[in-house]
């Protein structure tokens, strides 16, 4: 069975590296998916991302609420992008803190084990890892045209698809049964997450991300983000 944690996709906008004198502002940067921030492959990033969206409890997570603060539990040198689960298409504003490189998840999901279904178990001779991954990645090959713009700039995403190792996570008790994943155990647990991201910076002040696609399971989704970067 394929489970379906996150079906959104979404996009955003950082800042960071400011450098240079006088009123010189940086440009928008989109990292490549080769590159390291503060250290760490963009694909290690993408791990923490999902340690972070699932230990914010229900009545703040930003996957649940739409109006909550997408900032809410973030201690990280790199600012996260929450997504929604409650609907496919919808608006959200975000307020990105300065001097922050940003990971935006454009279409993401996790596979993760155990689960209540007992034929969900890898193949006689097939890892869990390798279980999992493969069930990742061939949910995600159904899904097609994946569109971003930023400030009405088209930018491609092909290139930025990152599949992690197999890592484990807890997800908060309370989100239990609210996150449409029926595989979240409230305890530790394995999981392979796979999915297209990006890691930007832009200068400071009011910018609008789009995205546009159809979901692997034929759903049309149209997500705006209004994102707000500190001065």
């Amino acid at each position: 069975m394929m489970k379906r944690i996150l079906e959104t996709v979404l996009y955003a906008t950082a800042l960071a590296g400011l450098g240079g004198c006088g009123s010189e502002e940086p440009e928008l940067k989109v990292f490549s998916p080769q590159e390291t921030v503060e250290g760490r492959s963009i694909t290690d990033w993408t791990e923490s991302w999902f340690r972070w969206n699932f230990e914010v409890p229900a009545h703040q997570n930003p996957a649940l609420i739409l109006e909550a603060d997408c900032g809410v539990g973030q201690d990280e040198p790199v600012f996260f992008v929450p997504v929604y689960d409650g609907d496919t298409t919808y608006r959200r504003t975000c307020r990105v803190p300065a001097a922050k490189p940003v990971l935006v998840p454009l279409w993401v999901i996790i596979n993760d084990h155990p689960c209540p279904d007992p034929d969900f178990q890898p193949a006689p001779g097939q890892t869990l890892e390798d279980f999992l991954t493969q069930g990742a990645a061939d949910f995600n090959a159904l899904f097609r045209d994946l569109r971003v713009t930023v400030d009405g700039q088209v930018i491609d995403p092909t290139a930025h698809r990152h599949t992690t190792r197999m890592f484990h996570f807890t997800a908060d008790p309370s989100l239990v049964g609210k996150l449409p994943d029926p595989c979240l155990q409230g305890s530790s647990q394995p999981g392979v997450s796979d999915g297209w991201w990006l890691m930007l910076s832009l200068p400071p002040g009011e910018h609008v991300v789009h995205v546009t696609g159809v979901s692997p399971t034929n759903a049309p989704i149209d997500y705006t983000y209004n994102l707000a970067v500190s001065r």
